[in-house]
């Protein structure tokens, strides 16, 4: 369990996609581990985060002892969609009062790529870790132009950070 940040940046500026994150993975061979990831919002009321992912990694543990520093490496893709707002208010009694803001796009789903290296605080079977690398995504971006729909292909590249718990059993 953990939170996927990314700070991205495409040709139109930039935008900060982020969700609360589950995965289950099994361990291949000694310290090799292939784990599945999904990043979602927290659905309510108020939707709380910007982004699904629905992929996997493939992660190498250099160090890995029972207690103490841990460091690993991964490679990651998933299928993702991400949207502007960070928390959208699902139920809302009457119109909105202000400006409404004007956004970049409405959507972008597409393919992802990650890599990173993981530093991590081990407490057998329980490890913290932070992970840092690039992330890039090959998205179809749904935007408004001149009150017209338009769909193009962009590719968004920044930042991956990802705080998160793994038990390793």
């Amino acid at each position: 369990m953990g939170v996927d940040v990314n700070n991205l940046t495409w040709d139109h500026g930039t935008t900060w996609a982020w969700g609360f994150q589950g995965t289950f993975g099994l361990r291949l061979v000694e310290d090799l581990y292939l784990t599945a990831k999904v990043t979602l919002p927290i659905p309510g009321y108020i939707l709380i985060g910007n982004q699904v992912s629905l992929g996997g990694e493939l992660s190498y543990l250099f160090l890995n002892p029972d207690q103490g520093f841990a460091v690993k490496t991964a490679f990651g893709a998933s299928w993702n969609q991400h949207w502007p707002e960070d928390i959208i208010v699902i139920l809302a009694d009457g119109p909105a009062t202000g400006d409404e803001k004007v956004e970049d796009f409405d959507k972008a789903n597409g393919l992802r790529y990650w890599a990173t290296a993981g530093l991590g605080i081990k407490f057998s079977p329980v490890t913290l870790w932070l992970d840092i690398g690039p992330d890039f995504r090959r998205m179809d971006v749904r935007r408004f132009l001149d009150n017209e729909i338009q769909t193009d292909n962009f590719d968004f590249i920044g930042p991956h950070f990802e705080l998160h718990t793994d038990i390793y059993f």
